[in-house]
C-alpha cells in the first residue's frame, strides 16, 4: 500500500509543480486562473496527508529542528544566491543606490508577498514552514480531531476576516502595507487546506470512481461558468486575494480532489513512472525555475511553452551535474538531515 500511494503522490507533486511553472511563464489566458484555484492548495492538502503528528515537546522540538533544516537551510542559499545576481545586474546597469539597496534588502527580511522577481515563489516555503508547526501545535495540545477541526475551520474564518474585513478598511489593493513577515498570515489559510489534507487521508488514499468523476465534473462546470461569464472567481494565496467564505473552500477542494483521482488513476501506467522525478525534485524546481528563465529571457524572446521547458529542465541538470556532485555545498541546496539522538539506557547489575 504504501509503495502505491508512494507512486501516486509523486504523479500529484509532478502535476502540480508542471502547472507551477507554467502558471508562472505567461499572464492572462484563463488557463492560468484556472491553475490558482486549485495549484498551491493541492501542495498543502499532499502536505496534510504526508503530516505526522507530535507528540509530545521534545518530539516537537525536533519536528522544529528538521523542519529548519530542511526547508530554511535552501531558501537561505538561494535567497543569498539570487539576491547577489541582481546585486551584480544592478551594478552593471548602474542603477544600485544606498536607497534601493535598503528596500531590497528589507523586502528579503519581510519575504512572503514583498519579494518578486527571481523570489516569486519564496513565500510558499516560509508559509509551509509556519503552517506546519502551527499543525503541530495543534495536535499536540489537544487530541480529539473534532477539536483540531473546530480550530482549523476558526483559522479559515480568520485568514477571511482579513481580506473581507480589515484589508478593505486599510484601502483597496493595499495588501501589501501589512508588513507581516513570511506570509504568516497566509497560515491561516494554509492550515485549513493542510488539515484537510490530514483529516481525510483514508478519504485521499483511495479516491472513489464516484467522487473523482463528480469531482472532474465539477471542476468542469466551475470553469466553464467562468468562461461564460457566469463566475468571478480568482485565487491567490501569496497576495492575499482569497474573499469568497464559500468558493474558496469549495472550488479549490473539488478540484484537488480531482487532480489527484486522475493521479491515482496515472500511477497505474508504466510510461508515467519515469517523469515523476519532477514531483521527487520538485522544490528544487521551484526555487530555479524563475531565476532560469529570468537569464535566459534576457538573451531571446520565447513563449510558455519554452519558459515552461526551461523551467522544468535547467534545475534538473543544475541538480544532477552541480548541486549532487559537490558534496560540500549540496546539503546547502536540498536541506540538511537531522538524526533523533537515542538515548541509550544502561542497565546495572
Amino acid at each position: 500500500m504504501k509503495i502505491e500511494r508512494e507512486k501516486w503522490l509523486d504523479v500529484a507533486k509532478m502535476i502540480g509543480i508542471f502547472l507551477v511553472v507554467y502558471g508562472h511563464s505567461t499572464e492572462g489566458p484563463n488557463s492560468i486562473t484556472f491553475i490558482y484555484w486549485f495549484h498551491m492548495p493541492l501542495f498543502f492538502i499532499i502536505s496534510g496527508y504526508l503530516f505526522k503528528p507530535v507528540n509530545s515537546i521534545n518530539e516537537l522540538k525536533f519536528f522544529i529542528k528538521k523542519l529548519t533544516f530542511r526547508l530554511l537551510v535552501p531558501y537561505c542559499t538561494y535567497l543569498v544566491l539570487f539576491s547577489l545576481y541582481n546585486m551584480t545586474i544592478e551594478v552593471i546597469d548602474g542603477t544600485i543606490n544606498q536607497s534601493n539597496l535598503s528596500k531590497e534588502v528589507l523586502s528579503l527580511l519581510i519575504g512572503g508577498r514583498f519579494i518578486t522577481g527571481v523570489h516569486g515563489v519564496f513565500w510558499y516555503v516560509t508559509c509551509l514552514f509556519i503552517t506546519q508547526i502551527l499543525f503541530a501545535l495543534i495536535c499536540l495540545y489537544f487530541k480529539k480531531n473534532s477539536t483540531r477541526l473546530f480550530i482549523v475551520i476558526a483559522c479559515y474564518l480568520l485568514a477571511h476576516f482579513e481580506t473581507i474585513k480589515l484589508i478593505p478598511q486599510i484601502g483597496k489593493n493595499t495588501f501589501n502595507q501589512i508588513s507581516i513577515p513570511w506570509n504568516m498570515d497566509v497560515a491561516l489559510l494554509a492550515i485549513f487546506f493542510l488539515g484537510l489534507g490530514f483529516f481525510t487521508k483514508k478519504l485521499i488514499a483511495s479516491i472513489s470512481n464516484v467522487l473523482g468523476i463528480s469531482c472532474i465534473t465539477l471542476s468542469i462546470v466551475y470553469m466553464t461558468l467562468y468562461e461564460l461569464n457566469k463566475l468571478d472567481y480568482h485565487l491567490s494565496l501569496k497576495y492575499l486575494r482569497y474573499n469568497h467564505l464559500f468558493l474558496d473552500a469549495l472550488i479549490p477542494i473539488t478540484m484537488t480532489i480531482a487532480v489527484l483521482y486522475l493521479c491515482q488513476k496515472l500511477a497505474k501506467l508504466q510510461f508515467i513512472q519515469p517523469c515523476t522525478i519532477f514531483g521527487k525534485e520538485s522544490l528544487t524546481i521551484m526555487y530555479i525555475h524563475i531565476f532560469a528563465n529570468a537569464v535566459f529571457s534576457q538573451f531571446f524572446d520565447y513563449g510558455p511553452l519554452l519558459y515552461t521547458l526551461i523551467g522544468l529542465a535547467v534545475p534538473m541538470i543544475a541538480k544532477k551535474f552541480i548541486i549532487e556532485s559537490q558534496p560540500t555545498i549540496k546539503p546547502l541546496f536540498i536541506g540538511l538531515n537531522v538524526k533523533r539522538k537515542q538515548h541509550l539506557k544502561v542497565r546495572t547489575a
